[in-house]
């Protein structure tokens, strides 16, 4: 396996972590490409900065080709701490890798509290639309003549087999659902990262690999 880049930006205040500077961390919103990640008021507390921002560091990807890059930068921002996470490395189809952006306080006991997280991926291929890597329906899974909307599929894998349905576009999302052999009803919408397509399919809805999807026409 290939020797991964490990790159971390982190001045030396307080205890080694935080770099004091101009901060420059905003609100997420769609326009700048970032999801808004729920974090519960109060939960994620803990005594060490680093322990806040473990979480998103731990998903760093691990491939055997490319090179993997993660960057981490902290910076003094009003009351509290901004931080940026890049993480790079994924083969998922159109997903280079995630930015994560978040907003970190030292609570009243002195412990920190992570009260914000933003995610938005870094396309490979396609457009980062309101947080997701869009791009048209690979041409190829398209029946010929067939509009680009909504394109009936069935699924194309072993009789004794499943399609895995995944709550994003990649393996490493978990999956919610599957589908089995020769179901014809996967209906393709234009919202796609790569092979990975969203679908909706009877009470069955997600992304699915369009690998493993042929038209029904």
């Amino acid at each position: 396996m290939k020797k991964h880049h490990f790159k971390l930006f982190i001045g030396v205040a307080t205890g080694a972590l935080l770099v004091l500077g101009q901060a420059f961390a905003e609100a997420a919103s769609a326009s700048d490409g970032f999801r808004d990640i729920r974090v519960a008021p109060g939960q994620a507390i803990a005594d060490d900065f680093i322990e806040v921002i473990l979480p998103f560091i731990r998903n760093h990807p691990e491939t055997e080709e490319g090179d993997a890059g993660l960057s981490l930068d902290i910076q003094k921002d009003g009351s509290g701490y901004s931080v940026q996470i890049v993480m790079t490395g994924y083969l998922d189809d159109a997903v280079a890798g995630e930015h994560y952006r978040g907003h970190v306080i030292r609570t009243a006991d002195g412990r920190w509290e992570l009260l914000s997280m933003a995610v938005k991926p870094i396309c490979a291929r396609g457009t980062n639309v309101g947080g997701v890597c869009k791009s048209a329906p690979p041409a190829m899974f398209l029946a010929p003549g067939a509009p680009p909307a909504s394109p009936k599929m069935c699924v194309n894998v072993a009789a004794d087999d499943m399609l895995n349905v995944r709550s994003g576009p990649g393996t490493r999302f978990p999956v919610t659902g599957a589908l089995s052999a020769g179901t014809c009803d996967v209906e393709l919408t234009e919202t796609c990262e790569g092979n990975w397509c969203q679908i909706t399919a009877d009470r069955v809805s997600g992304w699915v690999n369009t690998r493993y999807l042929i038209s029904s026409n």
